[in-house]
């Protein structure tokens, strides 16, 4: 995974973006639910709730989007409050699809939230944490390569990470 997150950095940062296999017949929601199997197992003592409404077609790389959406949930796992469910959404609504995470625990900070999504930032509040510090950086090269958003919002009540990206690609409109 760290070999694909430093070639996915590459191409995102040298090359002209991340290389899409969209395709409009290839169902989104196994995909999502195999990430979500994946990381139940990874991660037994985390609750987490998915509610999967994808009911139109969704022109995307499904692969691309599962490792959006494991990235999101990984993040959830490492920094959401372990003893809080993980609530994982994902649907079509009109002309768009929507994909979010939230868990619950500390909020981001501020002057953190400025900086989430640029590549090798892993926060200051858990440096002991492993990995590169590309997770969110890819997810939200992803995002844009989709045409889409990465939006993350975090108080109190919960962090939530939310992807919106129209349904049909610009050229299929």
């Amino acid at each position: 995974q760290l070999i694909d997150d430093v070639l996915d950095l590459a191409s995102g940062t040298l090359g002209g973006g991340l290389v899409l296999e969209r395709d409009s017949d290839a169902p989104l929601a196994p995909v999502l639910e195999q990430v979500i199997a994946e990381i139940r197992m990874i991660a037994p003592e985390h609750d987490i709730r998915a509610d999967i409404a994808i009911d139109e077609p969704v022109s995307c790389d499904p692969s691309r989007l599962g490792q959006l959406a494991s990235n999101l949930l990984a993040n959830a796992v490492t920094h959401g409050a372990p003893d809080q469910p993980i609530f994982f959404e994902a649907r079509t609504e009109g002309d768009n699809f929507v994909l979010s995470v939230a868990n619950g625990g500390e909020p981001i900070p501020e002057q953190v939230r400025a900086t989430l999504f640029q590549p090798f930032f892993r926060g200051h509040d858990r440096p002991s944490r492993n990995g590169l510090g590309l997770g969110l950086f890819i997810a939200s090269e992803i995002a844009m390569a989709h045409g889409g958003t990465l939006d993350v919002v975090s108080d109190e009540r919960e962090t939530r990470f939310t992807f919106g990206m129209p349904r049909h690609a610009k050229d299929e409109a």
